[in-house]
């Protein structure tokens, strides 16, 4: 059974300067995990967040556990992240919560429980868009809500609360968002996801509608937001497709098999620096 990816043992910002890592330290009652800052032109270092290593249960909720980085913010002043409960793979598998933090240091901001997937936030007009929703289901109430600093108060993107949301990529304001009507089937190749897009008024139009028994995943805009890339998934199989100005293409590529977790698949499909 395939499980979600293991966090990065650290993270780069979006222009390459700042580096986020995990430091162990002590041991006992004093044991700890902090999150570092490195600044990669001047070599400082700096921390931003700690959380205790010590404890004596492991969930229900949210109680200590391992540090686990999600991503910077575009602009680099944000780290998010989540705290895996005792190391529990099934806890984080249904659900972690959501954090945010400057990479200045100081409060750290919940933004509710989110499933820990890096596909599931975009930076977007000045804040976050992001997946919220337990249960690893990933069809499965799953909401699209947006935050923005200083107060980081959830708001919804997107307000249907009977349909579900999946990866989300972010150009220009725009937003591409995989959804469909809410299930509770737990089939790996049960998810049927139609590629949307959202725009800032928050106007939205139906991009790509796969065929019957497939899903549309992962989507990818390109750098000058005129072109998306994403996968057409059906039974675990995947095949690159294109969607440039109103027209599908493809595939480009067959991507053979991937069983994805609870239907959902992070395809490693990224456009080329070029």
């Amino acid at each position: 059974m395939a499980r979600p990816r293991p966090a990065p043992p650290q993270l780069r910002s979006p222009d390459g300067r700042l580096v986020a890592t995990i430091r162990s330290t002590g041991s006992g009652r004093r044991a700890k995990q902090t999150i570092w800052i490195t600044d990669r032109r001047t070599g400082s270092s700096r921390p931003i967040a700690s959380e205790t290593q010590y404890y004596k249960q492991i969930g229900p909720g949210d109680t200590p556990g391992p540090i686990v980085l999600l991503r910077f913010s575009g602009d680099d002043r944000w780290v998010f992240f989540t705290v895996d409960p005792g190391g529990s793979g099934s806890i984080a598998a249904d659900g972690l919560v959501l954090r945010a933090v400057s990479t200045a240091g100081g409060a750290v901001h919940n933004l509710g429980v989110a499933l820990a997937y890096p596909d599931y936030l975009a930076w977007c007009r000045g804040g976050l868009v992001y997946v919220a929703g337990g249960d690893r289901v990933a069809a499965h109430a799953k909401r699209l809500l947006s935050a923005a600093p200083p107060e980081w108060r959830p708001r919804p993107a997107w307000n249907d609360r009977a349909r579900s949301f999946g990866s989300v990529a972010c150009h220009g304001g725009t937003l591409a968002v995989l959804s469909q009507r809410s299930s509770d089937n737990p089939s790996f190749f049960s998810t049927r996801w139609q590629l949307w897009e959202v725009g800032p008024d928050g106007s939205r139009r139906e991009v790509d509608a796969p065929p019957a028994g497939s899903a549309d995943e992962s989507p990818q805009w390109s750098r000058d937001g005129r072109s998306l890339l994403f996968v057409r998934e059906r039974n675990g199989y995947g095949r690159l497709m294109l969607w440039r100005t109103g027209h599908v293409s493809g595939p480009i590529v067959n991507l053979g098999f991937s069983p994805g977790f609870y239907g959902h698949h992070d395809w490693a499909v990224r456009w080329s620096a070029a």
